[in-house]
């Protein structure tokens, strides 16, 4: 299990291989299956458009995942 972070203000959606597609709420956690190493891919992304990437160390979450949108800031 990987623990994922949504770190922006609006709600996404998360397709992950092997996971059922999620809603994950603004500042909220869900918890994916497996190893989701490849992100903005089409095993691993997000729905919305933008600019979205992860950070995967150093997250003062403890989420194993952030996922933040770079077009927003």
């Amino acid at each position: 299990m990987m623990l994922i972070y949504n770190g922006e203000s609006a709600a996404i959606t998360v397709v992950a291989e092997n996971n059922p597609t999620m809603v994950i709420q603004p500042g909220e956690f869900a918890e994916l299956a497996g190893d989701l190493s490849g992100f903005a891919t089409d095993e691993f992304y997000v729905q919305e458009p933008g600019e979205w990437y992860t950070k995967r160390e150093g997250c003062y979450t403890g989420a194993d995942i952030e996922i933040y949108n770079a077009a927003a800031k």
